[in-house]
């Protein structure tokens, strides 16, 4: 059976990848609880008090803007974690073609 051996410029895109998986994890639950106490908010805010009233058109509007708010914040945080990996990575590469 044979097994892989990893480079050491591999361990370091294995570790980076893995915090910011952890990273981009806990930004987006933490984002997504916040926001989920926002949608209670924004019921109060508009004096009303049970989820029927979501036909009503402003606050059905609120909701959809406040979801809509989460998912590009969720897909910011996502961008930029790839970002700093493509940038690491193309250090990491720039780094090899140096000493060889």
């Amino acid at each position: 059976m044979p097994t892989t051996t990893l480079t050491p410029k591999l361990k370091k895109l294995k570790n980076l990848r893995t915090i910011l998986w952890i990273v981009f994890t806990a930004i987006t639950v933490t984002i997504l609880l916040i926001g989920s106490l926002s949608v209670p908010a924004a019921l109060l805010i508009n004096k009303t008090s049970s989820f029927s009233s979501l036909t009503n058109g402003e606050t059905g509007m609120l909701l959809l803007s406040l979801a809509a708010v989460l998912l590009v914040k969720v897909a910011v945080i996502g961008i930029i974690c790839l970002v700093i990996y493509a940038i690491f990575k193309y250090r990491l590469e720039k780094e090899d073609d140096l000493f060889l």
